[in-house]
């Protein structure tokens, strides 16, 4: 009993029981107790109890049968079966030959490796790379020779059959009949279960075939999707830490448990999946991810990292430097303990994805910190708890040359409830699905158009001069401005500096002025100020897409970085009026298909503000 469990938690004696951390739940004081004696075990945490049997069926995801299985094969008793099905009885004999052919061919790869002038080049390998012959005996490396028959007949003198080496993956059919060695002159690593019964096998060239790593084919007992290289052996080291590493590679693994890291286990590449996830959980609640830090591994951390958050994993990600994978770290003169000390600094999700993030921008320009806050507002929403988030905050505020208020106010309902405003404005404007392609371009796009990057200037500029930008943001409303997305960022810093006055569409000085639309040439609302059902229509497509807008973020950058006048506010003030009215001029023309005298009376009226507006643009003082 205790040898089953210990595996699973460290045990201390206390009286007749032992006692330890619970490994059915999280906690952080003993409540889980056994009994040696009656062979019993019972949680005073979370109520989970039985006898040995039931721990292993828990514990491992096995049925009755299985755990008794399990149990015997351990401790090396011979079972008996009685009144099974002859189905039943006939699979459960082709599952345990497979399983000792496995075994049989590990064996035999073991002594290839270690006993054949054939192997020389393998093992100039593992000593090229560091790895010890103690520590490959430990995992059972092996070597195939080339050739396409040795395994084969090696078995065939063993009793085995063809359809049996095919069914365990061994081999593969011939064209023209018969079978041969599916691996040859490979570097051979066995894939075991919990138990260490071999289920296939990893293999790796050492010359220029294709591809560098072979493993075995989906068969009864090998699932690509649930392998893991070393559960086997790094399970007890996992209870006593009650923590695993997750490396990527068969050396990484074996290099660490070299130098004395032995709770690690290979996902074999970057593929992390659900599968291997549900069997590490059995060990652990606490991962440590140690993937390489090229893209496919940084993409690889952040799914697994997704994926754990889901079964409720605690994940942290430990990041080599130098661009180092695990086992060059600890092969390049580094140890057990200097890896741990990494360990100590690993990363959360969080820290992970906001890292990650900024690490793939240019933070030295407005727009690369514009683009990177786009993507870590989102991030940041997801922060597991307050604290979490405010230190984060923090943080992206440093990196991204800002004040932690304008960090915080652009993550605020306030700054993106002017976004939203302006999504429903830009619907009714529309007619609904028309202006959802506008919403929907990206802010790559619209920095590109030059109405939207005068739009943001103008709104940054009242931003860095408060007073003077409060006036002029009362001095107009968000017709204004050419995008949803400009009119909610509009509407933001109207909230931002309580500009409360600003925003209405009435505003008549305004309108008498500068020509603000009416009536068919307006915002195309209804006459009594409502938005008709067909705009409506388009409205939650265009609020979802500007609401996940960066504009306002490009704002407030700018803002910051930015040395604004108030002759160059006074002048983006003008501008943003001379766009406005030129857009209402090219309206008017567009749908001039008749005479209409009113039309003709506006367009001189619009055309005659223009030029207004440009006169007070040319007597502006130039500064120096």
């Amino acid at each position: 009993m205790l040898e089953v469990v210990g595996q699973y938690t460290q045990l201390k004696k206390a009286g007749a029981n032992y006692m330890a951390r619970c490994p059915f739940h999280e906690e952080k004081t003993p409540s889980f107790s056994v009994n040696p004696v009656e062979k019993l075990y019972y949680c005073f945490g979370c109520g989970a109890g039985g006898d040995l049997l039931s721990f292993v069926e828990k514990k491992e995801n096995l049925d009755f049968a299985q755990a008794v299985e399990a149990l015997a094969d351990r401790f090396g008793v011979r079972l008996d079966y009685e009144e099974t099905s002859v189905r039943a009885d006939a699979d459960r004999k082709r599952r345990d030959r497979q399983l000792k052919v496995l075994e049989q061919a590990c064996r035999y790869y073991e002594r290839v490796l270690w006993e054949t002038r054939a192997a020389q080049a393998a093992r100039d390998y593992l000593t090229g790379r560091g790895l010890a012959e103690a520590v490959c005996r430990q995992y059972r490396l092996g070597f195939s020779r080339p050739g396409w028959a040795h395994l084969r007949d090696a078995a065939a003198k063993k009793g085995f059959s063809e359809r049996e080496l095919t069914d365990a993956g061994l081999v593969v059919p011939g064209k023209k009949g018969g079978v041969y060695d599916r691996f040859r002159g490979r570097l051979m690593f066995p894939l075991a279960d919990e138990r260490g019964r071999v289920r296939g096998f990893g293999a790796r060239t050492l010359g220029d075939d294709k591809p560098k790593y072979l493993n075995s084919p989906e068969t009864t007992l090998y699932h690509k999707s649930e392998a893991l290289f070393g559960l086997d052996q790094a399970k007890a080291s996992a209870a006593k830490e009650d923590r695993l590493f997750v490396v990527e590679g068969y050396t990484d693994v074996i290099a660490l448990v070299q130098a004395g890291v032995t709770n690690v286990v290979a996902s074999m590449g970057t593929a992390f999946t659900e599968e291997q996830l549900t069997r590490l959980k059995r060990h652990t609640h606490n991962l440590f991810l140690c993937f390489d830090a090229d893209a496919a591994g940084v993409g690889a951390m952040s799914r697994a990292l997704e994926l754990a958050k889901r079964h409720g994993l605690t994940v942290r990600v430990v990041r080599i430097p130098d661009g180092l994978d695990p086992a060059d770290f600890v092969l390049s003169g580094q140890d057990g303990e200097a890896f741990r000390l990494l360990a100590g600094q690993a990363q959360s999700l969080l820290q992970f994805q906001i890292h990650t993030e900024l690490a793939s921008h240019d933070l030295q320009t407005v727009d690369g910190r514009t683009r990177a806050f786009a993507v870590l507002r989102g991030i940041l929403a997801q922060a597991a708890s307050p604290i979490e988030r405010d230190e984060q905050v923090r943080y992206v505020a440093d990196r991204l040359q800002l004040s932690e208020d304008n960090v915080r106010f652009l993550l605020s309902d306030e700054a993106s409830a002017g976004v939203r405003r302006a999504a429903l404005v830009g619907g009714a404007a529309g007619g609904g699905a028309r202006q959802r392609p506008a919403a929907r371009r990206t802010a790559e796009e619209r920095v590109l158009m030059g109405t939207h990057g005068l739009e943001v200037k103008f709104l940054a500029a009242c931003l860095a001069l408060p007073e003077p930008g409060r006036d002029y943001l009362l001095a107009i409303d968000e017709e204004f401005f050419s995008s949803a997305p400009s009119r909610g960022a509009y509407l933001a810093c109207v909230a931002r500096l309580g500009a409360s006055g600003a925003g209405n569409s009435g505003a008549g000085k305004t309108d008498e002025r500068h020509g603000k639309a009416r009536g068919g040439h307006g915002s195309g609302g209804d006459a009594d100020g409502g938005t008709s059902d067909a705009a409506n229509d388009g409205i939650g497509g265009a609020a979802s897409d500007a609401a996940n807008d960066g504009t306002m973020a490009e704002v407030v950058v700018r803002a910051a970085a930015d040395p604004f006048t108030p002759i160059v506010l006074q002048e983006l003030f003008l501008r943003v009026q001379e766009a406005h009215v030129g857009r209402l001029i090219a309206r008017l023309k567009v749908a001039a298909t008749r005479d209409d005298s009113e039309d003709e009376a506006r367009l001189i009226e619009l055309e005659s503000t223009r030029r207004q507006i440009r006169e007070e643009l040319r007597v502006l003082p130039v500064e120096e």
